[in-house]
């Protein structure tokens, strides 16, 4: 039976041959669930398909209104007919009906949903409005228009919202803001700015993101030094008042906004607007001063550092205090304008004369103070380089009369100069080895302090044999020294000592004590009282 044959002998409700169904290009549903399709393939294949789909007839052929799904699942299930309810429906109706289900699907995604709401509203004579499509659907005006605002994201933007890396609280606020900051505001979703890709990141929460747009995107328009009617100042934008950046301008995206936090979300245009301003502003007032909150300023354009002038607010004092020099006028005043920062545009009364007292006194003072802690650095400096020089030439005369073969004392000077070098352990080490450790010493640093003194009342023999033993001592503790580079065996070499001698009669001492020890337990078990 042809399709023309099926809608001249069609009911309302029948079974048709799959085969002659045909998708519809409308259809809001553009990404299936394969893994859905199979269960849903298994269960048609058991009870048959339940719900009957919706068709209508265009240009001799069966199309599918709603029910892609079904019909997907019964050709996978080997269905060779199905079961449809056959309408007459136009293009308006069709749609209408597809995005209807749409909507009322748990699964769809939002941007979907904002994409099936524009093709309704551009389709010829359906006179949609957002309030009359809301009521069509059963849906609040508000939430059909920030659904449509999801349709303002970047590209970058829509991607990352598609593909689950960033949630509708997220990409609704993004939505609010111009194309030129909408992927720097993507970047602040997420705590580890510089991932690899979105999925390696962590999702900030939407207060966190709504908190950073605040502070950095939207413009506060309660308090601008321009005014918001002005139409003339940026005459490509317009005025303020009928701005749709404005977020005062759209209710049904911007509920919460009050008349006080009216905020500008273009800061391209914000900026552009207070550059004009203080551009007439300039013309107007030729000896306008233009100042800046950067204590270092660059640009053809003379605008004051910070550190060149004092703002200038005069209000009365709270009693018993005294005003400070910003609040207190002079001679030198002139006004200003602020040609960056928070303040851009406003209006003040500046000093920039350095020699006024009142203004520039504290730091006339400081720069006295920085020139005489200078003069006294100088001075220390040079000082500091004389003593030096003293000791090295000093050094050199003390090196000429050394003689080759110490005496006494030079022997002493040596020996303190080793034995102070010793490090806390080494030292404690040296004092145990002159027997130095009584039972009235209460700790090692005590121990190391005597060793520290060992020199003072030695002769020249003990002398040398304390600064053989310092340089030795640590060798002496190391048990792992390369043989090659170890101070101790080279002086054993140097003496000529027989170290195997020395090592099997260390080896007999260490046996004969482990043997005197064994006997000695052994006694105390046979004596021990029996249990």
């Amino acid at each position: 039976m042809s399709t023309t044959e099926v809608v001249k002998s069609a009911k309302e409700y029948m079974n048709v041959p799959i085969a002659e169904l045909i998708e519809s290009s409308t259809n809001p549903r553009k990404v299936f669930d394969q893994s859905f399709l199979e269960e849903l393939a298994v269960s048609i294949r058991n009870k048959g398909i339940l719900s009957p789909l919706l068709v209508r007839p265009v240009n001799n052929h069966l199309e599918i209104v709603a029910g892609a799904q079904r019909y997907r699942a019964a050709k996978l299930a080997g269905l060779e007919v199905a079961p449809i309810r056959l309408q007459n429906l136009s293009d308006l109706e069709a749609q209408e009906v597809q995005q209807i289900e749409n909507v009322q699907r748990k699964d769809v995604h939002p941007f979907e949903e904002a994409q099936g709401y524009r093709t309704l509203l551009g389709f010829e004579g359906a006179n949609y409005t957002i309030e009359k499509l809301a009521a069509r659907i059963g849906k609040r005006p508000d939430d059909v228009a920030e659904r449509l605002k999801l349709l303002d994201l970047t590209e970058p933007v829509a991607n990352a919202f598609l593909a689950g890396h960033i949630g509708l609280g997220h990409a609704l606020l993004i939505a609010k803001l111009a194309a030129d900051v909408q992927e720097k505001a993507l970047t602040h979703c997420f705590d580890g700015y510089y991932g690899v890709n979105d999925a390696d990141r962590s999702l900030v929460p939407v207060s966190r993101l709504q908190a950073w747009i605040a502070q950095n995107i939207y413009l506060s328009l309660k308090s601008v030094p321009f005014s918001k009617d002005d139409e003339s100042l940026v005459p490509e934008a317009g005025s303020c008042a009928n701005c749709p950046k404005r977020t005062g301008y759209n209710r049904l995206l911007f509920s919460e906004v009050r008349e006080d936090s009216d905020s500008c979300a273009d800061a391209a245009c914000f900026n552009r607007k207070l550059n004009a301003h203080i551009a007439r502003r300039v013309s107007n007032m030729p000896n306008l001063v233009q100042i800046s909150d950067n204590y270092n300023t660059t640009g053809e354009t003379p605008i004051l550092a910070r550190r060149n002038y004092v703002e200038v607010v005069t209000r009365k004092s709270k009693k018993g205090k005294e005003a400070r020099p910003e609040e207190k006028l002079c001679g030198h005043l002139t006004p200003a304008i602020h040609a960056d920062g928070m303040n851009k545009g406003r209006l003040v009364k500046v000093c920039a004369d350095p020699t006024c007292k009142i203004h520039f006194g504290d730091r006339q003072q400081e720069a006295k103070q920085r020139l005489q802690w200078k003069a006294e650095k100088t001075a220390a400096n040079r000082k500091a380089k004389e003593t030096l020089a003293f000791r090295h030439r000093l050094l050199a005369d003390v090196l000429k009369r050394v003689k080759p073969q110490f005496g006494t004392e030079e022997l002493r000077m040596v020996a303190q100069f080793v034995v102070r070098s010793l490090s806390h352990e080494l030292a404690s080490r040296l004092a145990k080895r002159h027997g130095l450790q009584n039972p009235k010493d209460a700790n090692d640093w005590q121990m190391a302090e005597k060793a520290r003194t060992l020199y003072k009342k030695a002769d020249a023999a003990a002398l040398s044999v304390l600064i053989f033993e310092s340089m030795l001592i640590s060798s002496a503790g190391n048990a792992t020294t390369n043989k090659d580079d170890d101070p101790l065996a080279h002086a054993a070499s140097l003496y000529k000592i027989d170290t195997r001698a020395l090592r099997a009669a260390v080896a007999k001492a260490e046996k004969e004590k482990a043997q005197k020890k064994n006997k000695a337990a052994r006694k105390k078990e046979r004596t021990a009282p029996k249990p």
